[in-house]
């Protein structure tokens, strides 16, 4: 099937998208995550599995809130930034006198579609694209909203989460201290890229900042979105890269509304539209193209656009919100994980994709039916309240970890777990095996079991970037060929927007495994509930008849009617095989999250028909497997929904046959990270 990055779905996305002790127990010190290779140690972690989530409120400071004339940033280099300020207002809407603490939020997808939104809307708007708050704004806050460099009303070419953009994440700061109306508490807070700008400007450590509230934010650029496996996640960049480029010169609006600013607006609109040839479609091509820095993870083009890199140097109070079908699924734990060790830091994981995600942090996860956190707003205030107005609000003593596990509740109900940590700190790691009669058990292969079978690398997906015949516009066109058009993959990596028309497939993997002719292995039916959190690793054992391939891993729960319920996949390329273990997750010995570079450097050889083993990372999940359900993982040569080949490995794989060996002397398995059920509550 063929998906286009439609323009009429721009609207949709634009408005979706906006709408330790412990765990020293259980792990070595690791730096997963970043390319650094320095050690670290975890403060103690606070023992508050226990504590319980209720909503937070207070009555409005003040009547109203307004928004400031529209204002402009000059940076060291002379672009300019837009900005609007948004403060507390009287009944007659003046803005009232007086220092207030400041939330800042900075924002690819037009500051003016925030303000529209805070407008109609009336209600809290930080988390969604950025604009007027008036939520935060009657309690006491003063929300401040910036287009970043290259996007919106803003000066400069685009070179989304670059260096140039950075510093005018800095630039924003220190006007936003020089103003007569801070109080000197800043708060940084936002929603997916939002939250990205939120942690890469927490990480300068500037001494105004407070506290930090990032919602679904990415970790790391290329190992997390981009570049899953070795291979380029084209799927999401066909939705993404058009939908921000397209936000960046929809100005007319704006000129309309800031006449006095025209001239500025039309000049910023025209540096958008050449960033299409000189950075939009050039960094794509070089991706496709196997170009070292873009196909692969050397240099720091990646690094630099990855908060997971900085995510240690935040010393401030933070609070991450994640989903376990999110496009920042593996990262959001780790950024966790990371700022643990210097601040506060609490993490809630909550149920769905990207936009759900949104949805479900807009409206609470705390309901009759589903156990978990309030309102995301009301978390934010509760936060915001504590560290930027010195309340005591029990923002400190939130339970530390509270994620959405799969299967937890009764009936088909969402239910959510806390604990102190994450890893979870009562985690073991057991190792289950792929046998060759398709069982998966804890026993390993004997001396005279034979290979498990086959796979086949399919019909290269086909990506397709251009310009527009206007020249005003990226058009993309990813067509997927191996099924995964037909997954929770699919639905993962188009942000959600694929499930606003939902299918049974997305949620169940029968249909792309069947697809794919996957080999498939299954426990018996448990005899008992199993719970597993925390990373996976696949250890698969093959050999293929080309000189590249990729193995592609779901796990799933399968139910005593047949159905497969996805609970997380993995995707790696065999070139790209190699591990640091300096850098990889080993729990009690065993690795448990595998660490690859994935750079040129690292690449190794793959020679047909020579067996290799490939250490697949598996995104971090939740779950539970019930009495009589039992574990499934499937193996196929492809996830296309989740990465395709750049044009030179492609070459490489296309037609490829893989083979899948079980022995005793190449015994596939997977780890799995198994929690005693007693930790639910």
């Amino acid at each position: 099937m063929s998906t286009y990055s439609s323009f009429a779905l721009r609207g949709v996305a634009a408005a979706l998208l906006a709408a330790g002790a412990a765990s020293l127990a259980i792990a070595q010190t690791t730096t997963l995550g970043t390319r650094s290779s320095t050690t670290q140690t975890n403060p103690a972690i606070t023992s508050n599995a226990s504590s319980t989530w209720k909503e937070y409120t207070r009555a409005e400071d003040h009547p109203n809130s307004v928004t400031l004339p529209l204002q402009f940033i000059t940076t060291s280099r002379g672009e300019k930034i837009a900005a609007l300020v948004s403060v507390p207002a009287d009944a007659k809407g003046n803005p009232v006198p007086g220092k207030f603490p400041v939330i800042l939020s900075q924002t690819a997808y037009r500051i003016d579609v925030g303000q529209l939104l805070g407008e109609v809307m009336g209600t809290g708007n930080t988390l969604l694209v950025g604009g007027q708050d008036p939520f935060m704004n009657k309690r006491g806050y003063i929300s401040v909203a910036v287009d970043v460099q290259g996007s919106g009303m803003s000066s400069g070419r685009s070179e989304l989460l670059g260096e140039l953009e950075q510093a005018g994440y800095a630039a924003a700061v220190d006007w936003i201290t020089q103003q007569s109306w801070f109080n000197g508490q800043l708060g940084l807070a936002g929603t997916s890229y939002l939250g990205i700008t939120s942690l890469l400007t927490a990480k300068n450590q500037h001494p105004a900042v407070k506290a930090v509230f990032a919602q679904v934010p990415m970790g790391d650029a290329y190992r997390g979105t981009v570049g899953v496996g070795g291979l380029l996640n084209a799927q999401f960049i066909s939705l993404w890269l058009p939908l921000t480029h397209s936000l960046s010169v929809a100005n007319g609006a704006a000129i309309d509304k800031y006449p006095q600013f025209a001239d500025q607006i039309t000049a910023a609109n025209q540096q958008h539209l050449e960033s299409i040839d000189s950075w939009y479609l050039p960094t794509v091509d070089n991706s496709l193209q196997g170009t070292t820095g873009y196909a692969t993870d050397d240099g720091n083009f990646w690094s630099l656009r990855s908060p997971i890199e900085g995510a240690s140097k935040i010393k401030v109070p933070t609070f991450i919100v994640g989903s376990n079908n999110d496009i920042f699924q593996r990262d959001e734990p780790l950024l966790y994980e990371q700022i643990k060790r210097n601040a506060n830091t609490k993490l809630v994981v909550l149920k769905g994709s990207h936009i759900g995600a949104v949805l479900a942090g807009a409206s609470g996860a705390d309901t009759i039916l589903a156990k978990g956190a309030p309102k995301s707003a009301s978390l934010m205030l509760q936060w915001f309240d504590q560290y930027l107005k010195g309340m005591n609000t029990g923002a400190a003593t939130l339970p530390n970890v509270t994620q959405y596990v799969e299967g937890y509740g009764a009936l088909g109900s969402t239910r959510y777990a806390r604990a102190t940590d994450w890893p979870h700190p009562q985690m073991t790691p057991q190792r289950y095996y792929l046998r060759a009669d398709k069982s998966l058990s804890l026993t390993k292969p004997g001396l005279i079991e034979k290979s498990a079978g086959t796979v086949s690398e399919p019909t290269p997906a086909v990506v397709e970037y251009a310009k527009s015949d206007s020249g005003k516009a990226v058009n993309a066109k990813v067509t997927i060929n191996d099924g995964s058009d037909c997954s929770s993959s699919y639905e993962q990596w188009t942000l959600g927007m694929a499930g606003l028309l939902p299918k049974a497939c997305y949620t169940n993997s029968n249909t792309v495994e069947r697809a794919q002719k996957a080999l498939i292995f299954e426990t018996a039916p448990m005899t008992s509930d199993m719970y597993i959190n925390g990373p996976i690793q696949a250890d698969i054992w093959m050999s293929t008849n080309r000189t590249e391939a990729a193995v592609a891993v779901r796990v799933d729960v399968v139910d005593i009617l047949g159905k497969a319920t996805p609970i997380s996949t993995g995707l790696q390329a065999a070139s790209h095989r190699a591990v640091d273990t300096s850098r990889s997750r080993f729990v009690k010995g065993i690795m448990i999250q595998p660490w690859h570079p994935f750079t040129e450097a690292a690449r190794l050889p793959v020679v047909p028909g020579q067996a290799m083993l490939v250490p697949v990372e598996v995104f971090p999940a939740a779950a539970v497997v019930r009495k009589g359900q039992r574990l499934r993982v499937a193996i196929s040569a492809s996830n296309q929904a989740q990465g395709v080949w750049s044009k030179p490995q492609e070459a490489k794989a296309v037609g490829g046959t893989t083979m899948l060996y079980n022995d005793a002397f190449r015994p596939s398995s997977v780890v799995l990270p198994v929690v005693p059920t007693s930790a639910l509550n």
